[in-house]
């Protein structure tokens, strides 16, 4: 089956892939025999499209259905351009403000991370591809992009960045992205209901903007 290579993240000295299955548009994160995702030198890269024949891993926990579990796989060929591919599939894009990403069920915290809490209201996928109205701006403490508002009383919304590919300091508004929430997590000794954070994967097709430096995400909550 063609899967389309679509992100690599961070999780903890391990990486998490996702991808979509060409034929029919559907989410997959790719994982080894035991569950185990890949490590952080895989081969597989964004834009690669693999032959791969896999199993539907049994223990999934909405919106976190994408898992699957290779049993084969075999390098195909490589996108040229990631964004003209999915914009010309037909899957799903959301569009403008923070708030259209996951068709608005998404809450926000004082600080202005998005979050799902709701388990009888949830997403179809934990993961998407999202354009923005507006540039986001990486924070003074390179954690976090910043989606501006409109006046100085109102917080920005904020993503943080899990991808692999180096830091830009602005993602142009227009540009394809890809968005993902973490797994189900609360911090320990609270009431709290446990949450699925949003995050940024990463971008498509980027080009000339200034850098700035990696850090591993390692303390993310999943």
């Amino acid at each position: 089956m063609e899967i389309l290579i679509t992100s690599k993240t961070h999780k903890g000295k391990a990486a998490c892939v996702g991808g979509l299955i060409v034929s029919n548009n559907r989410f997959v994160r790719l994982l080894n025999p035991g569950n185990w995702d890949q490590y952080a030198d895989t081969d597989f890269d964004i834009g690669d499209i693999w032959d791969i024949n896999f199993t539907e891993r049994e223990d999934v926990d909405p919106p976190h259905i994408e898992d699957v579990i290779i049993s084969t796989k075999k390098f195909l060929r490589k996108v040229d351009n990631f964004t003209n591919f999915i914009e010309n599939s037909g899957i799903q894009i959301f569009r403008g403000s923070p708030n259209n990403i996951f068709n608005g069920l998404l809450g926000w915290t004082g600080s202005g991370s998005g979050y799902i809490e709701n388990r009888n209201n949830l997403p179809q996928n934990s993961v998407g591809f999202w354009i923005s109205d507006k540039d986001l701006i990486l924070d003074n403490d390179e954690k976090y992009y910043l989606y501006p508002t409109p006046n100085s009383f109102s917080r920005a919304k904020r993503f943080r960045y899990v991808g692999f590919e180096p830091k830009k300091q602005i993602i142009p508004s227009g540009t394809l992205m890809r968005i993902s929430l973490a797994r189900w997590w609360k911090p320990e000794d609270t009431d709290m209901n446990e949450r699925c954070y949003l995050q940024l994967s990463g971008w498509y097709d980027l080009q000339n903007t200034v850098q700035r430096s990696d850090d591993k995400n390692d303390d993310l909550p999943f």
